[in-house]
C-alpha cells in the first residue's frame, strides 16, 4: 500500500531533480527549510536512509517544524527547492503525490495534509491548479510533523521512475498559479473556471453585487450561491446571487440604470487602483536602481546591441509567461528611470548592464536551469539593494532579459 511519508516525498522529488543535484543535497536542503542549523547535506548514510524510509527524522527536525512558520517554509522552498527540480517535471510531481495521497488508507478526507493553506486530503484530490511551493511545503510540514519515516521501505519502493512517468497522458490536467483567491477552499470546490464570471467577480470582490453574498461559481449539481451573470444593458454585465438575479428579472429601468452606475463607479475606482499600484512599482524600481551596489566589470564583457525577442531566448513556459508579462507592463518604465539616473549621474548604465551580464554568465557556467539562473539574479539583485522590494528587481531583471544581457538566443 503506497504511504505518504518524507521517504515517499522526497523519493519523488529525487526522480524529478535536475541532473546537477546530488540525492544528499535534495534531502538535506529540505530539512534546512525547518532546522537551519542541521545540515546533513554531506551525510550520504543518513540522507540515504531517510530517503529508503529506514529510519526517523532527527528530533532536531521534528521538534523545529513544530513551531516553523508554514509561510516562511514555503517562501524557502520556492527560493531553494523549486530551482533543483526538472521544470518539465512538475506536473508529475504534484500528480503522483496526489495518487499517493489518495491511495493512503491511514488518512481520513478531512485530515489537513498541505499545511501551508490548511488544504485537507478531499480538497487536494479534488484540485487541478496549485501553488507549487505552497504544496510542496505544505505535505512536507505534514509529513515531518505527522509521519513516522521507520518502516517505510516497501512504500518507497514503489515510487520507482516508471510509476512516476506513468502519469504523463495527465500532465496537461495539472496547473499552476502565483497564489490561491479569498475564496475559501470550500468554495473554491464548487468553481468550474468561467473567465467572464471570474472577472466580474473580481469586480465585485467575490460578492453579489446586490445583496454581498459570497458566490463561487456554478459547478454542475449545486445550485447554492453560485453566480449569475446578469446583462444589464448591451455593454454592462453583473454577478448577482440566485435571489438577486430572480427579483432583476421584474427590475424597473430605474433600479438597472442605478446599478450600472454603480457598476461603472467600481469600475472606475479598478482602474485609480491599478494606476496607483503601477505609481508605486514604478518607484520602487527607481529606489532599487539608485541603491544598487555594482559588480567589479571586466573589460572583455560586451553588450549586446540588437534586442531578441524574449520568446526565441527562454525555453521555460513559466519563466516566458512570467518576463513577457514584466516587460510588457513595465519595460518602459525601467527604461525612463534609468535615463533618468543616468541624466543625474547617479548610474552608470552600460557599468549596470555589464554587471547583470557578467553575473548571467557566472551563473550560465554553473549549468542551470533558466528559471533558477532568474531566480539567482532576483536575489542577487534583491540582496545587494537591501532586500527591500522584490518584485521591483524581479522587473529589473525581466527588462534585461529583453535587453538582450540575460539568456541567449535559441539556436534552432
Amino acid at each position: 500500500m503506497k504511504k505518504l511519508c518524507f521517504g515517499t516525498l522526497a523519493t519523488i522529488l529525487k526522480n524529478c531533480k535536475t541532473k546537477s543535484i546530488t540525492q544528499k543535497w535534495l534531502c538535506g536542503t529540505l530539512l534546512l527549510s525547518v532546522a537551519s542549523t542541521y545540515d546533513v547535506r554531506s551525510d550520504d548514510g543518513t540522507t540515504s536512509d531517510l530517503v529508503k524510509g529506514k529510519k526517523n527524522l532527527s528530533r532536531i527536525v521534528t521538534d523545529a517544524a513544530l513551531s516553523a512558520d508554514p509561510q516562511d517554509v514555503s517562501e524557502f522552498f520556492k527560493q531553494n527547492i523549486l530551482q533543483m527540480l526538472d521544470s518539465n517535471k512538475r506536473s508529475l510531481i504534484v500528480l503522483a503525490l496526489k495518487d499517493i495521497i489518495a491511495s493512503d488508507n491511514a488518512i481520513e478526507p478531512d485530515t489537513i495534509i498541505e499545511k501551508v493553506n490548511g488544504m485537507t486530503k478531499e480538497t487536494i484530490s479534488s484540485r487541478d491548479a496549485f501553488v507549487l511551493e505552497d504544496f510542496l511545503a505544505g505535505i512536507f510540514l505534514y509529513t515531518v510533523q505527522n509521519v513516522e519515516n521507520r518502516n517505510c521501505e516497501d512504500s518507497v519502493k514503489e515510487v520507482t521512475d516508471e510509476y512516476i512517468q506513468s502519469f504523463n497522458d495527465e500532465k496537461d490536467k495539472i496547473s499552476f498559479i502565483s497564489t490561491y483567491s479569498n475564496f475559501s477552499y470550500e468554495t473554491a470546490n464548487e468553481i468550474s473556471i468561467n473567465t467572464r464570471a471570474l472577472v466580474l467577480l473580481t469586480e465585485t470582490g467575490g460578492k453579489c453585487k446586490k445583496c454581498s453574498r459570497v458566490l463561487g461559481i456554478k459547478k454542475e449539481g449545486n445550485d447554492v450561491n453560485y453566480a449569475k451573470i446578469v446583462r444589464l444593458s448591451e455593454t454592462d454585465e453583473v454577478v448577482l446571487c440566485v435571489d438577486c438575479e430572480r427579483e432583476m428579472q421584474n427590475a424597473s429601468v430605474e433600479e438597472k440604470i442605478a446599478l450600472i452606475s454603480e457598476k461603472h463607479d467600481l469600475e472606475t475606482l479598478i482602474v485609480a487602483r491599478e494606476a496607483t499600484s503601477r505609481y508605486t512599482i514604478e518607484k520602487q524600481i527607481e529606489q532599487v536602481l539608485r541603491e544598487v551596489d555594482l559588480m567589479d566589470v571586466t573589460d572583455g564583457t560586451q553588450l549586446k546591441i540588437q534586442p531578441v525577442k524574449v520568446e526565441n531566448k527562454i525555453i521555460e513556459k513559466r519563466l516566458k509567461e512570467r518576463v513577457l508579462f514584466d516587460v510588457r507592463r513595465l519595460y518602459q518604465g525601467v527604461n525612463d528611470a534609468l535615463d533618468r539616473l543616468a541624466g543625474e549621474n547617479k548610474l552608470n548604465v552600460d557599468k549596470f548592464a555589464k554587471s547583470v551580464k557578467r553575473m548571467y554568465e557566472d551563473a550560465n557556467e554553473s549549468q542551470l536551469s533558466q528559471s533558477a539562473i532568474y531566480n539567482l539574479l532576483v536575489e542577487t539583485l534583491f540582496e545587494k539593494t537591501g532586500r527591500k522590494y522584490r518584485e521591483a528587481c524581479e522587473i529589473i531583471i525581466s527588462y534585461f532579459v529583453q535587453r538582450c544581457e540575460v539568456f541567449d538566443e535559441i539556436t534552432k
